[in-house]
């Protein structure tokens, strides 16, 4: 069985010529070509589903020239498990758009009118984060994400995103020299910057470890790990509501992929067990940093920010959770990935309803959304769906992703994980709740009588996005066995050796 020459490159090339193509056409045009043009970059996904399903994974070279020359594009099942999570959050991203911000009139280009091709730029770049196994390759399509990813927030307009922007684009700076730096030195040693190529020839010398801590140091800097993370609560805050869902829900999820992939493919063989435990602790002290910050925010958009903060630092616990511990290595794995997906989904959710709630009430600010669940019941529904997640109560997928941790840190003995996993979600409780109390009881009518706005009109049909990626979270729950079926496919990590208690020992 041959795989045709364009099943890799389709996802990226696509979503980048559409970004072109969305930039030159006429403004009135735009919103109907965002969203012809997200359901196609959608479907091209599609086959790469089919082939990994009926045939496992794929290598497939760029322009003829593979490794170490060229580069490699490798579709595997996590490859394959992301993009679809892609598709699915820049559909409801997309749909939710087209009614979010305003239509230009014929003739005149408005700043918003440059979410579409700043966004599909983003998604091919994402699409690519996904697939390739080039180093430097990696260096380029991040740089390319951040530069579009500050344009994105530019959008707004606004003093405090124009400082956000500023903020977004120095991490990104920083962040990229260190990562670059760190290749630099993995290519002196070893004279090849595919990955597959350098986890067949690591050794353990000093310019390959420090390579790899300057790697992982970039990447964990643009995944927003504790201490620093001070760059994602503004960025996230005040950008438009779907881009902070693009932000929150797929750039930073990507950057982490990125961290999980190179750290399976080989680094974790050679890499001495300071690092992964440092790792693990900064995960946990994140998890409760974040929550605490987020428990004492006045704005909504705020207290989603500093939850990806602490949602951010669960994924991290895998480094730690799998140290000298193989045996926990494929439940630990899944457990990530069904976080990271979870976490994805609903937080994208999440902030699109809260661009809802903030455009009818004029404000995020906690005090001017009291009430708002009886003047917008719908987004307060999809918040409350979308908070499922986060707590990590079931039947949610972030459940499982969280049972699933949890389980192997009792099974591998490492109670302090399984008390932070415990007390994030409590934290995570209390900050929401704090929400909702605000978002369901009414204001006080005879302290300010004539303060009460009539909420502003929108779009009947414009929280149904969000309410689907809430409500697909709830799909590896109906059938679970499909998603770790996948999961299985080109997996570095074995699946069959934690079945019992017994197999940790």
């Amino acid at each position: 069985m041959i795989a045709p020459p364009w099943l890799l490159s389709l996802p990226v090339i696509f979503p980048l010529i559409l970004g072109v193509f969305t930039l030159l056409i006429p403004a009135h045009t735009l919103k109907q070509a965002g969203k012809t043009g997200a359901v196609a970059t959608a479907v091209t996904t599609l086959p790469c589903l089919q082939w990994v399903w009926q045939a496992g994974p794929l290598h497939q070279t760029l322009g003829g020239w593979g490794a170490p020359l060229g580069i490699d594009l490798y579709l595997d099942g996590l490859s394959c498990l992301f993009l679809l999570f892609a598709a699915l959050t820049g559909l409801g991203i997309s749909f939710y758009a087209t009614e979010y911000f305003p239509r230009s009139a014929e003739g005149h280009r408005s700043r918003t009118d440059l979410f579409w091709p700043l966004w599909f730029v983003t998604w091919g770049g994402i699409n690519s984060l996904f697939l390739t196994l080039d180093l430097f390759n990696i260096y380029v399509t991040l740089e390319l994400i951040s530069i579009a990813g500050t344009g994105l927030i530019l959008i707004a307009g606004t003093r405090g995103a124009i400082r956000a922007a500023l903020q977004y684009q120095m991490q990104a700076l920083i962040a990229g020299l260190v990562y670059l730096l760190g290749v630099g030195l993995v290519y002196n040693a070893l004279g090849t910057l595919d990955l597959q190529l350098i986890a067949a020839e690591l050794t353990p010398s000093p310019m390959i470890l420090t390579g790899l801590a300057l790697m992982v140091t970039g990447l964990i800097i643009k995944a927003a790990l504790f201490p620093v993370h001070f760059w994602l609560p503004p960025a996230h805050a005040d950008a438009p509501a779907p881009v902070s869902a693009v932000l929150s829900g797929l750039v930073v999820t990507v950057a982490y992929v990125i961290v999980f992939r190179l750290w399976f493919a080989g680094f974790h063989t050679i890499a001495p067990n300071l690092v992964p435990r440092l790792m693990g602790v900064l995960g946990a002290v994140g998890i409760v940093w974040g929550g605490i910050l987020a428990l004492r925010q006045e704005r909504l958009k705020r207290v989603l920010a500093y939850s990806t903060v602490s949602q951010v630092g669960y994924l991290f616990l895998v480094f730690s959770l799998t140290l000298d511990s193989p045996a926990a290595e494929g439940l630990v794995w899944a457990g990530t990935v069904y976080m990271a997906v979870a976490h994805g989904l609903a937080k994208s959710a999440a902030f699109l309803a809260a661009g809802c709630l903030q455009k009818t009430e004029g404000s995020d600010t906690l005090t001017a959304l009291r009430g708002a669940a009886l003047r917008q019941p719908a987004a307060v529904i999809v918040l409350a769906l979308a908070s499922i997640n986060l707590i990590g109560l079931p039947p949610s997928t972030g459940f499982i992703g969280k049972w699933m941790l949890l389980k192997a840190s009792f099974y591998t003995r490492q109670w302090g994980i399984a008390f932070v996993i415990l007390g994030g979600g409590l934290l995570a409780a209390a900050y929401l709740f704090r929400v909702f109390e605000v978002l369901m009881n009414p204001p006080d009518r005879a302290a300010a009588p004539d303060t009460a706005k009539p909420p502003l009109p929108l779009s009947r049909g414009i929280l149904f996005p969000a309410m689907l990626l809430a409500l697909a979270t709830l799909i590896p729950v109906l059938y679970i066995t499909a998603p770790e079926e996948l999961l299985r496919i080109g997996a570095p990590v074995s699946f069959s050796r934690f079945i019992t208690p017994g197999a940790a020992q």
